[in-house]
């Protein structure tokens, strides 16, 4: 049964979209709580948290499929995935595009790497993409899989990775935009040729950034441009495990679990994150009371529920 998704993704240029990367549903829960109103199913992030793969397309489009069923099952804003290349030709991307509105996508990514693909952030990784041609059948076969279901179709553009230049990059963004696509995502090693290409009001549809490398850029000069969503697609992941590795060295070392207690959250914390009935958590252990990792981004877990529901329609 097709059921359109509970949100819908909108973009302007006048005020950036802050979409969150998620690995995983309880991380996408966190990031809905913390207020973002959209959130990305990383490619990267899923490959890593539950493969512990590179990504280079080991992680099959049934299993991407799973994690985004989990991810958009958890929480209310609407999920744009990052599907990769499309797992082969048109009709694997129609495929594709199917199942992941089956399993409450609101969007879809689509790139122009080859199969398989080297993530862009693996810089010695030989890299070349498909042809424009080749790439527009994809998007206008996404297209068609994606009416049904409302989806946001995502053209993603990795000429300034190949090193291909900003012609090249604005030639294939327009041709993606009249092939189908709602949004272009221009991805680049640093921001200033992002921004020629955003003030140059070539583009005939938003543009959508990813500024893992080139971090030290303001959001407020890349709003500037007209930049209408920026994707931080990996920072939860990154953060995950600066806070895991040295816990689970010290776990080896520590004279009881009290030593822990400052570095790691309760369990009622994690009872509030996954909706545990009220009663229903154990009293903490004494020496947890009152751990400076009482607060849950910034909210004292012991309060019921997460905030207000989101609204169902984004809108900037």
């Amino acid at each position: 049964m097709i059921t359109p998704p509970r949100s819908r993704i909108q973009l302007n240029s006048h005020q950036i979209l802050k979409i969150g990367g998620a690995h995983d549903a309880l991380s996408a829960v966190m990031l809905e709580r913390a207020g973002f109103r959209a959130l990305w199913v990383s490619g990267f992030g899923i490959s890593a948290a539950q493969f512990a793969m590179p990504d280079i397309n080991l992680v099959s489009m049934t299993e991407s499929v799973d994690a985004t069923r989990r991810i958009a099952e958890s929480v209310d804003v609407p999920v744009i995935v990052d599907a990769d290349n499309g797992f082969g030709d048109g009709n694997n991307v129609a495929r594709a595009v199917r199942e992941f509105g089956l399993a409450g996508a609101a969007g879809v990514c689509i790139e122009d790497n080859t199969f398989p693909k080297r993530c862009s952030l693996y810089p010695g990784a030989p890299r070349e993409l498909i042809s424009i041609d080749e790439m527009c059948r994809k998007l206008q076969a996404a297209r068609r899989a994606a009416d049904p279901f409302g989806i946001f179709l995502i053209g993603r553009v990795e000429s300034l990775i190949a090193d291909l230049g900003i012609e090249d990059a604005v030639k294939r963004a327009n041709a993606y935009g009249e092939a189908g696509a709602d949004a272009v995502l221009v991805h680049a090693k640093q921001f200033a040729p992002i921004r020629e290409i955003a003030n140059s009001g070539r583009l005939g549809k938003p543009l959508i950034v990813v500024p893992t490398l080139y971090e030290d850029t303001p959001f407020d000069e890349m709003s500037a441009c007209g930049i209408a969503g920026v994707i931080l697609a990996n920072q939860m992941l990154r953060a995950m495990v600066r806070a895991c590795q040295p816990v689970a060295e010290r776990m080896l070392t520590a004279r009881s679990l009290s030593d822990l207690a400052n570095d790691i959250v309760r369990v009622s914390d994690i009872s509030g994150l996954v909706k545990v009935p009220a009663g229903w958590s154990p009293p903490e252990p004494s020496a947890t009371r009152g751990a400076s990792a009482r607060h849950v981004n910034g909210t004292d877990s012991r309060t019921p529920g997460r905030e207000a529901k989101r609204r169902k329609q984004v809108a900037v």
